[in-house]
């Protein structure tokens, strides 16, 4: 059985998170986890039950139990079971997703203002640094589910073929991938050209997805564009009009071993369409 864990701030942004998750959920016939962590800040908390008992505890359970409730109105298929834990959220979500298997972890990219806010920018790049399993971060702005046009930021690396058999395992595989590649090399474009045709033939025989296409930047274009790389990468992201974005965060992938993981700390703090973040070796 696929499950989706959604950790939750009760946050506009991350009700979003979550409503993405439940439509997601739907489409792929997935349970919900919804989880709740609060900071504590004394050493009462020490003490699990004393934790539990505490007036932050209980007015969770409450608004919690709310949040549930408006999902399920709005989403009667989906089973949707509730999660409270007090700690760090990270380390709180690395140890849920021990306990249990899940398909992908979906959370919003800010959440609350403030210092108490637990789904922050900063939160959200440090789960997706550290989880093993896959993070979908979702913007504010992505209300609706919308997988018709799916990028993939493409280096030819092993572990990429890997990001896009999860990604065929949360939206199905019809949808159309769309191959980015920035030409930092200055490769002659014929030989990308055939690169290309032997990646998407072992794509397809990995997925069985066969609606795929590509798209190659030279490195002078973003220095032409007077773009930083992470403004140029948003720049072709609009442009090819894309609606999920995939990205590996191994220490050999793109962005790291190209552009430095700055690119992915930019992607989580401030990202227009759904990022699926996953994990390679």
């Amino acid at each position: 059985m696929n499950q989706l864990l959604v950790p939750t701030d009760f946050s506009d942004n991350a009700y979003v998170a979550a409503s993405y998750a439940c439509q997601l959920a739907e489409k792929s016939q997935s349970t919900i986890h919804l989880l709740n962590v609060q900071t504590l800040h004394t050493n009462s908390f020490a003490n699990v039950d004393a934790a539990l008992d505490d007036p932050l505890f209980v007015a969770a359970k409450a608004t919690m139990s709310s949040l549930q409730s408006k999902l399920s109105a709005e989403f009667p298929g989906v089973t949707i079971k509730t999660l409270f834990r007090h700690g760090v959220l990270s380390e709180q979500i690395a140890e849920q997703t021990k306990k249990e298997s899940y398909t992908n972890i979906v959370m919003g990219t800010k959440g609350s203002s403030g210092l108490e806010s637990i789904l922050l920018g900063s939160n959200t790049y440090e789960v997706i640094m550290e989880s093993e399993t896959p993070v979908l971060a979702i913007p504010a702005k992505a209300t609706r589910l919308k997988t018709d046009n799916i990028a993939l930021l493409c280096n030819f690396r092993p572990g990429e073929l890997e990001v896009v058999k999860q990604a065929v395992a949360i939206y199905g595989n019809n949808f159309h991938l769309k191959l980015i590649h920035i030409n930092s090399a200055n490769t002659e474009m014929a030989a990308l050209d055939k690169q290309f045709k032997d990646w998407i033939d072992q794509i397809i025989a990995s997925t069985n997805l066969d609606d795929i296409s590509y798209t190659i930047k030279d490195i002078t274009y973003f220095a032409n564009a007077k773009e930083s790389i992470f403004q140029g990468i948003q720049t072709i992201l609009r442009d090819e009009d894309v609606d999920v974005i995939l990205v590996t965060k191994s220490r050999k992938t793109f962005f790291n071993k190209i552009f430095s993981e700055n690119i992915v700390k930019s992607l989580a703090y401030d990202i227009s369409i759904p990022n699926l973040f996953a994990k390679v070796k």
